[in-house]
């Protein structure tokens, strides 16, 4: 029977080691835009630093976002790394304090360069590889729990923990490339939906002008649900599908509507409608999908409602489509939801920074920045067969391979183990990186 090691014997104090020997990729891809120094020519933010330079915090926020930095708290272990610092040409990296130093001085003004620059960045992202012809915006609301005393998580709605304080952030993405719009952070109890309308004509004033209106179309959930919503829609000839709130007018309606089947092996079933719903000026249409309950139902992305012994999705819209295309449509909507699952799990959404509301405010535009040049990385860099990839798996996969940086005789080295399964797939990515336009012309 074979043994392992007996003895061990231990010597520290050895230089150049990383467990980030991937990361160059990124690096590359951030040099190669020249992101720094864009960053330094088109920002004048307030925040000063007797250490580090703005433009420097700004990066590392990307890189600490990139490489898994789960909590600023959790910045101590980067102090040991032997290839961050000298990528990023800093003596040392910022540590906690100077991160949240840095969240709690962007004022108002600072934010709004900062949203200004990442919209000059998404139109790059627009143009590539070719422009769009045609635009799908999904708008989706999200619950971020807190365990702390932060300001303004106030307790409300919150399907997964019952009777916690919350945020409820609402969201705007383009569905073709899969970029962020725009985002904003709200008060656990925030129900005015009307609230959403200036919030909804940011995020479609971010598309580009080359895109008619009559080629964009809007998908929303039940959070922005209210006749405003609707009404604005329609006067501005956006075509939308919504989830609709199913009061008790609507639901005595269901059972008697009627219904052809339009998918025989899941058995759905499409009806529609049309209703004034109290308080609207206009009836509208709606579009009913059913299917039988079974024990494997799997629900779908809209507000579930069962009566007898069926279950019934029901959506209002203008589009021209038949009922069950409106529910295709819809249907695809779930790469959202995909989208925001990768904010919480892969950059950390849920990780709230501070107990300061603004701050939090500011830490959540940066990493939707953050989100956008990591899916322009993986839409320019990364092979078609891996564009998909999720920053988990690119991090898992690809950054975090231990290393030893090594200059001898004035050369850069970056050693890695024998058994790196991606070195093909790193190499491609790191020639990918280096061909970058820079932003700066």
């Amino acid at each position: 029977m074979a043994k392992g090691l007996q003895n061990i014997h231990f010597t520290f104090g050895e230089s150049g080691l990383t467990y980030f020997a991937g990361f160059p990729i990124i690096y590359q891809f951030a040099k190669a835009l020249q992101l720094k120094r864009y960053l330094q020519m088109y920002l004048r933010l307030s925040h000063r630093n007797t250490y580090y330079h703005w433009a420097d915090l700004l990066m590392c926020h990307f890189y600490f976002t990139v490489a898994g930095i789960e909590r600023f708290d959790h910045l101590t272990t980067m102090k040991y790394n032997g290839l961050l610092p000298a990528l990023t040409g800093l003596h040392r990296l910022p540590g906690a304090r100077a991160m949240r130093d840095f969240l709690f001085g962007i004022t108002p003004q600072d934010l709004s360069q900062i949203i200004k620059l990442h919209d000059t960045i998404r139109a790059k992202i627009f143009a590539y590889p070719v422009p769009l012809t045609t635009s799908i915006v999904d708008f989706d609301s999200s619950v971020l729990t807190v365990y702390g005393s932060q300001e303004l998580a106030e307790v409300g709605y919150n399907p997964m923990k019952h009777g916690r304080a919350s945020y409820h952030p609402i969201f705007g993405f383009e569905s073709h490339l899969k970029i962020s719009l725009n985002g904003e952070l709200r008060a656990g109890n925030t129900r005015n939906r009307t609230e959403a309308i200036p919030f909804i004509k940011q995020a479609l004033a971010k598309i580009p002008s080359t895109i008619a209106k009559s080629r964009i179309r809007v998908r929303c959930d039940a959070g922005f649900y209210c006749w405003n919503t609707i009404d604005f829609f329609n006067v501005e000839k956006y075509g939308f599908a919504m989830v609709a709130q199913v009061t008790p007018p609507i639901k005595a309606m269901l059972p008697g509507l009627r219904y052809h089947t339009f998918n025989h092996e899941q058995k759905l079933s499409a009806a529609q409608f049309r209703y004034k719903p109290h308080g609207w000026k206009e009836e509208q249409r709606f579009v009913v999908i059913r299917l039988p309950i079974t024990r494997k139902s799997d629900s779908l992305e809209s507000t579930l409602l069962t009566v007898d012994r069926y279950e019934y999705h029901v959506h209002v819209t203008n589009l021209q489509l038949d009922a069950e295309n409106v529910w295709y449509f819809y249907k695809n909507r779930a790469a959202t939801e995909i989208n925001i699952k990768e904010l919480k799990q892969d950059f950390f959404m849920g990780k709230i920074p501070t107990r300061n509301f603004a701050a939090n405010q500011a830490h959540l535009n940066l990493l939707l920045l953050d989100y956008d040049l990591f899916r322009w990385f993986q839409l320019t860099c990364l092979p078609p067969e891996f564009q998909s990839k999720t920053l988990k798996w690119i991090r898992r996969n690809i950054l975090t391979v231990p290393g030893k940086f090594i200059t001898p005789g004035h050369q850069n080295i970056l050693r890695f183990p024998k058994s790196f399964i991606q070195q093909q797939l790193f190499q491609q990515i790191y020639k990918n990186a280096q061909k970058m336009k820079p932003l700066l012309k």
